[in-house]
């Protein structure tokens, strides 16, 4: 069973489309794993989610930023920005199916080995050195946990920030979850003690 892993489609349909073709994707047999932000800056949002959820027994995502960003827009109202390429997807009559199975998305994918591949872990940003493999998925559980049940509003709604910077099993709460989703969505640097650099430290 042919195994493909693609990065950040941020709404490129046509591209998608492209490399499929290139590796001759047939979702009967093969699978399909997307690293997140699925959606935004590109054109054609809408028409990617719809290929994804429309091959979903094939597809596997793990949640990214601009993923969780627009279920804050569809959710809670929180407002698109000028440059965002939002709008037809968050106005189209599929809307609902197409979140609620974004929604149910996890920020981490573990696969188990097999006789012919190792074993592996995917998430789209990253993970603090102070996690173990098991704890990671212990704390992703808790974010997956509240966008599927009657705290998705809650969480979304407080969702986004940058603080705490981090991590500490004090923590409780939405900062708790802000935390754990900015490891997982949005680092990019991280010190050796888990403080999670959100921009560029080196300018």
């Amino acid at each position: 069973m042919p195994t493909y892993l693609v990065g950040d489609i941020h709404g490129c349909a046509t591209e998608l489309d492209q490399l499929l073709a290139t590796i001759a994707f047939n979702p009967a047999t093969d699978r399909l794993f997307c690293t997140g932000d699925l959606v935004n800056r590109g054109p054609d949002s809408l028409a990617v989610l719809r290929r994804l959820y429309h091959w979903r027994k094939a597809v596997t995502v793990v949640l990214g930023n601009h993923d969780l960003y627009l279920l804050a827009c569809a959710y809670v109202g929180h407002p698109p920005q000028p440059s965002d390429t939002l709008q037809e997807l968050l106005a189209a009559p599929d809307r609902e199916p197409l979140l609620d199975w974004l929604a149910s998305q996890p920020l981490l994918y573990r696969e188990a080995a097999t006789a012919e591949m190792c074993a592996w872990t995917l998430v789209h940003a990253g993970i603090p050195p102070q996690w173990s493999l098991d704890e990671a998925a212990t704390h992703a559980r808790e974010v997956e946990e509240g966008l599927r049940g009657s705290e998705r509003i809650a969480l979304l709604s407080d969702m986004l920030g940058d603080e705490p910077t981090r991590w500490s099993v004090q923590l409780r709460g939405i900062p708790r979850l802000r935390m754990i989703i900015n490891y997982f969505t949005r680092m990019r640097f991280c010190g050796a003690d888990g403080e999670l650099l959100v921009g560029d430290p080196g300018g």
